[in-house]
């Protein structure tokens, strides 16, 4: 039933624009049939979106359908031929519209609708995503605008060879366009656009989807059944630099990890540099400017494997107080993605073995890396060995290895991100600052860097935001005011002559002062006012308290408009503040005045702590 009604729309305007363009049933275009058409084709889209399946093209569908209707009845006789006669033009138009428009004013891209169907939803978030469908979004406006421009092209033939010249220009030509480019366009420029901005792998982002029906937009249909099988298992890719290979301890301690990522679910592939063909970096500079190196060796392949693995591992021994050349070669070549971090981050964790020396400087240093791959560290494992196996604590390398492991699996499967550090602030700052100064140089790392946003700000860079402060500017500032205050009145003392006299407790000024540090904010709940102090006798001053989002603030002088204004002298209030004398007693023995909400004055003792 939803698939006959997803396919209405498009046999109801097949039909009016075959009967149109033939004038077969020129009625059609007429008032009552062009208003009862478009609102069916309303009916229907409403039923489609209440099951949400109502395409931007089906919104194309109804546009088409209301500038009939609207022609018909608003439009001289003569102007409605043109709606009959070039029925085509009218469709391609409105769904150049529908697509353009929504664009225009609300930023909605045409595609999204349909990207999302292929990729998962944390990724519609990222701005890359958002930017591949805003591209293909006018790419799909200038094939629609193209579309009815061929339409139009039979007016410039004479009008005895119309009819042949109708047929190609209105009902072949322009689908051929669409299916010949449109869909081409659709799957493959995803795939394009992620090599330019230097991710090589499209699962590092998922592939934007188009109007085709909503399929992935890469490779054909085995590849994408192949794409499916593999991601529904989650998949970790360990990079050993190890010249001893599998036998080696680095190796070792990777397989200390297996086990606890196969119980939850989690594969691990381990890569072997020494097995493979990757040359010296040559320092050319040719990555900074294209995006990628020159070089055809086995490092894209391992690059690319790491930027689409859903979890990495860097492993190295160390070899003379650093990595091994093996992995020391692969980093360097891998300048081109560190200049460039990726929009999305995923977990990562870096592994290393000394004979005594070196090794937690060496997996901190692999644990910096990890960012160049769209990595953030989760922890690092490290341990002590001479001969292979022979491990320093092995009981507790291998307790270690699984907690990291069980780590690693809760950050993949939660989608857990780390908070920033100091690493990732000093990095930002030194390269925004490079590809900014050497943008002409490394052109490709600045389009990247602007393109994503991140010359914006280290909390675009970072996907993090810094929160709001939990304190009140006021309350701080009435803070400091108070220290000054005391430390003033301190140094005015005049040294003691006689036996020392007991130190009085402050003025009532003073301690209202403290109002802000004595207050219960989980008692107030939502609550918002203003008390106003208004005190006479030996102190004479008038100040006000406000209540507001679980803080409160203190200010010297009179509020416009307080909830409640006491009137007292300073002794009254001040035994009351100090708890030496109940309020309510006071109160009704007239030594104090209230005005306002009595309710707030007897919630005082509730919200504030005796002073």
């Amino acid at each position: 039933m939803r698939r006959l009604l997803g396919n209405l729309p498009v046999l109801m305007v097949a039909v009016n624009v075959a009967l149109l363009s033939t004038g077969r049933l020129p009625s059609l275009a007429g008032r009552p049939l062009s208003l009862a058409a478009a609102a069916a084709m309303g009916l229907v889209l409403y039923a489609l979106k209440r099951r949400g399946a109502a395409s931007p093209i089906h919104v194309g569908y109804l546009l088409y359908m209301a500038v009939n209707a609207a022609g018909a009845w608003c439009l001289p006789v003569g102007a409605t031929r043109f709606l009959s006669g070039d029925a085509p033009a009218v469709l391609f138009g409105s769904l150049c519209a529908a697509a353009a428009v929504p664009a225009l004013v609300a930023g909605v891209c045409f595609t999204k609708y349909f990207a999302r169907k292929t990729v998962p939803p944390a990724v519609w978030a990222t701005p890359l995503f958002k930017r591949i469908n805003r591209h293909m979004t006018w790419g799909w406006v200038a094939l629609f605008a193209a579309s009815a421009a061929l339409t139009l092209v039979p007016h410039l033939f004479p009008p005895g060879r119309n009819t042949a010249v109708r047929l190609i220009f209105q009902m072949v030509l322009p689908p051929l366009l669409l299916l010949g480019v449109g869909v081409p366009f659709t799957r493959r420029y995803p795939r394009y656009y992620q090599r330019k901005m230097g991710i090589p792998s499209p699962a590092a982002f998922g592939a934007a989807g188009g109007p085709a029906g909503g399929r992935p937009m890469q490779g054909g249909r085995k590849e994408r059944e192949k794409e499916v099988l593999m991601s529904k298992r989650l998949k970790v890719v360990a990079v050993n630099g190890s010249p001893q290979m599998a036998i080696g301890n680095t190796s070792q301690m990777i397989a200390m990890m297996k086990p606890v990522l196969e119980a939850e679910g989690i594969g691990l592939e381990e890569i072997l540099l020494a097995e493979k063909r990757i040359e010296f970096c040559a320092g050319c500079g040719v990555c900074l400017e294209k995006g990628r190196c020159w070089r055809g060796d086995d490092h894209q392949e391992i690059a690319a494997a790491l930027l689409g693995a859903d979890g990495i591992i860097l492993a190295s021994p160390v070899y003379f107080g650093h990595v091994t050349a093996q992995m020391k070669v692969f980093i360097d070549r891998s300048l081109a993605y560190g200049h460039r971090r990726r929009a999305t981050w995923k977990p990562g964790m870096a592994v290393s073995v000394s004979a005594g020396t070196s090794e937690t400087t060496t997996a901190l240093y692999l644990a910096g890396v990890l960012g160049v791959y769209g990595a953030f560290s989760v922890g690092t494992l490290t341990a002590l060995a001479v001969a292979p196996g022979a491990f320093m604590g092995k009981e507790l390398v291998e307790a270690r290895a699984r907690d990291l492991a069980l780590d690693l699996a809760r950050a993949l499967k939660e989608g857990r991100r780390y908070p920033a550090t100091e690493h990732d602030l000093s990095f930002y700052l030194f390269m925004r600052d490079l590809v900014g100064r050497e943008k002409a140089f490394m052109r490709d790392d600045y389009d990247h860097w602007q393109a994503s946003g991140f010359l914006g700000g280290f909390e675009a860079y970072i996907g993090q935001s810094f929160s709001r402060p939990a304190y009140d500017q006021e309350m701080r500032k009435t803070w400091i005011r108070e220290m000054v205050g005391k430390e003033k009145a301190g140094r005015a003392e005049p040294p003691a002559t006689g036996p020392a006299e007991p130190k009085t407790t402050g003025t009532l000024e003073a301690l209202l002062r403290t109002m802000p540090a004595r207050f219960k904010g989980d008692e107030a709940g939502g609550l918002e006012c203003v008390y106003q102090f208004e005190i006479t006798g030996a102190e004479n001053f008038t100040g006000h308290a406000r209540i507001g989002d679980g803080k409160c603030a203190y200010f010297d002088g009179p509020h416009p408009k307080p909830d409640v204004t006491v009137r007292s002298p300073a002794d009254v209030w001040l035994a009351v503040v100090r708890g030496e004398t109940g309020g309510r007693g006071a109160f009704l023995a007239g030594k104090f005045k209230v005005e306002g909400d009595l309710g707030l004055l007897l919630r005082l003792k509730d919200l504030f702590s005796v002073g």
